[in-house]
């Protein structure tokens, strides 16, 4: 799988605090681990035939900081569709484009990413929910490039992985607005082998807005 990874440099717990065994939601296993949750829940639970507004779009930007070496700076806007599969808990997939920025690396990507989504609080007026996903993403220039403490090149074709929290408020029936924090990470999963695959680790927050058709009069 693409998105397996060999650290340089160790993570603390607080920077990537689900990125411990055996969980990994940093690898592939943003990807895998949710998927698995959602097929055991649909498995387990009904479906509800009154819940008909299932279908959403969104558009949100991000900005995240590395903490590891070269302490890359990443801007993300991703612009995405999901489908509510129950209530509290919805699959989607979304197109991104990210700009990260350091004394090495001065590029930019685009990038595909399947996610799930999980609501454990749904109210009238808001909701918080955690997020994972995985997908490739494609940089102009290969990245990252070498640094003065990692002589190791990076290439095009990545993968990327997301997870973290976010909370919609409603302005309408309609009209969301989105914001949250949440953890990124890029590389090839030693694709080209390991002496091609530097990483790139980030938190961050993000903002945006997201719109539901709503058959509400």
């Amino acid at each position: 799988m693409i998105y397996g990874q060999s650290f340089a440099y160790g993570d603390h717990w607080y920077d990537n605090p689900l990125g411990f065994e055996p969980l990994n939601l940093h690898t592939k296993n943003g990807f895998i681990v949710p998927a698995i949750v959602v097929g055991v829940c649909l498995l387990t639970t009904q479906v509800d035939s009154q819940f008909v507004d299932r279908i959403g779009f969104y558009n949100e930007s991000g900005f995240s900081w590395g903490y590891k070496y070269p302490y890359s700076s990443l801007f993300q806007n991703n612009t995405g569709i999901q489908y509510f599969l129950r209530r509290w808990m919805a699959i989607g997939i979304d197109l991104g484009l990210y700009f990260p920025k350091d004394s090495f690396n001065r590029t930019f990507g685009i990038s595909l990413r399947p996610f799930f989504r999980f609501y454990p609080i749904t109210t009238d007026t808001w909701r918080l929910y955690f997020e994972s996903g995985g997908g490739l993403i494609y940089f102009q220039d290969q990245f990252p490039k070498p640094t003065d403490q990692d002589h190791r090149l990076g290439t095009n074709w990545n993968g990327t992985t997301r997870y973290g929290i976010g909370s919609e408020i409603n302005f309408s029936n309609t009209i969301s607005f989105l914001f949250g924090a949440r953890h990124v990470h890029v590389s090839n999963g030693n694709t080209k082998g390991v002496e091609r695959n530097p990483s790139h680790d980030s938190n961050g927050i993000f903002i945006g807005l997201s719109y539901k058709p709503s058959s509400k009069n």
